[in-house]
């Protein structure tokens, strides 16, 4: 099977995003449909760094629109817009945003949850579900190369950090297992889905997405996201 891949828009272009167009002979895919602006110490006039925004928002809107499937990897807002129109008629693979995520990719999901329901004729709390007990594994279990690294003289202080990112990930916990949830939206013309741990089938296209990982190394506080397989 042939696949096209295509980089739509990078931070080498002078706006931070990651938005990657894929093919293939069944479907059309779109990853990361978000850009924001670059942080203030690039070296860049300010004008300028708008000017690049908001080129890369038309470019990633003109791929939007020919595509059969959106992925959302997380909800840091160089992954994802707040624009209706780039999710119409489309299948929405997001990241769950019920668990393994912290608390300021929560709200944005609540907004954007809102933003979608609102647009189409819902309130997203008459929506949401009653909230889910479960007990969630130790996370350094699914990286042992990682976990039994030896780092010799930095082992310690190592140790003293993974005992501070612990209390903060059942910290976390406590607050997933607490939080009504909000469901898989199918509203008139868009289906979300959370695409963490499953796989998706589209002729002879394969669509599959792993657990979700640390945002960078082990308790990163900025997050979990996913990986997506074609």
């Amino acid at each position: 099977m042939k696949i096209v891949f295509k980089p739509v828009f990078f931070d080498s272009l002078g706006a931070k995003s990651s938005c990657t167009f894929i093919q293939t002979s069944d479907i059309r895919i779109l990853i990361d449909p978000g850009i924001a602006i670059m942080h203030s110490s690039y070296p860049a006039p300010l004008e300028l760094k708008r000017r690049w925004v908001e080129e890369g928002k038309s470019l990633i809107k003109n791929f939007a629109r020919n595509v059969d499937i959106i992925v959302i990897t997380h909800y840091h807002y160089d992954h994802f817009m707040h624009d209706v129109e780039i999710y119409r008629g489309k299948k929405v693979f997001i990241k769950n945003p019920n668990e393994y995520i912290n608390d300021s990719q929560r709200n944005r999901a609540i907004k954007f949850f809102q933003y979608i329901c609102n647009i189409c004729g819902y309130k997203l709390e008459d929506l949401m579900e009653d909230s889910v007990r479960k007990d969630y594994p130790d996370p350094l279990k699914d990286i042992p190369i990682a976990s039994g690294k030896d780092f010799g003289e930095y082992n310690n202080r190592r140790r003293e950090l993974l005992e501070k990112g612990y209390k903060w990930f059942y910290k976390r916990v406590e607050k997933w297992i607490k939080y009504r949830r909000i469901p898989e939206l199918k509203t008139n013309d868009i289906e979300f889905y959370f695409a963490e741990n499953r796989s998706f089938r589209f002729g002879e296209t394969v669509l599959r997405f792993s657990k979700p990982f640390f945002h960078g190394i082990e308790f990163s506080r900025v997050g979990w996201v996913y990986s997506v397989i074609v």
